[in-house]
């Protein structure tokens, strides 16, 4: 099967997936920075690169931004998980400040980020267990209800025709 084929076969998220995993840092940049800036020159300058380079590069960057100004959602995760391992180092390096407070809150973050929130318990007013007091609003329904029938029947009663 032929590339374009198979293109044509995936979504554009997938597309650009593919594209982006293709591309340097800096072409990664320069792509984001095309959405932003209306010409090739503009955009390399504005993240601090020769615009000769970006002209240079192959059609990946071009196809790249091409497919990210249809799927910007697919992009950012894109850029999400390439910066994650990053974000991981700075929180385990946060492990060994000399701050006890960070230590503890990077410590707290990475377990419930692994492990999920520990269980809290649920206390009534008084620090206690709760406690529902289910028979007093039933007792209230029935005494309701007791009362709708009660005056549905007698209207039930004194509609009735007389057979006389």
């Amino acid at each position: 099967m032929t590339d374009s084929l198979e293109n044509a076969e995936k979504s554009i998220s997938e597309q650009l997936k593919d594209a982006l995993a293709r591309l340097s840092k800096d072409q990664l940049r320069f792509v984001i920075a095309l959405q932003d800036y209306p010409s090739k020159k503009e955009a390399a300058e504005a993240i601090g690169i020769k615009p000769d380079t970006a002209y240079r590069w192959n059609g990946d960057v071009e196809e790249a931004a091409r497919l990210m100004a249809l799927d910007s959602i697919a992009a950012a995760r894109q850029m999400r998980r390439r910066a994650l391992a990053k974000a991981m180092a700075v929180k385990i390096a946060g492990l060994d400040s000399e701050d006890e407070r960070i230590r503890q809150s990077v410590s707290t973050e990475i377990i419930e980020g692994e492990l999920g929130k520990a269980a809290q318990p649920l206390t009534g007013a008084d620090g206690g267990p709760m406690q529902h007091e289910v028979s007093d609003v039933r007792d209230s329904i029935l005494r309701k209800l007791a009362g709708i029938a009660a005056a549905g029947a007698a209207d039930a009663v004194s509609e009735q025709p007389d057979e006389d």
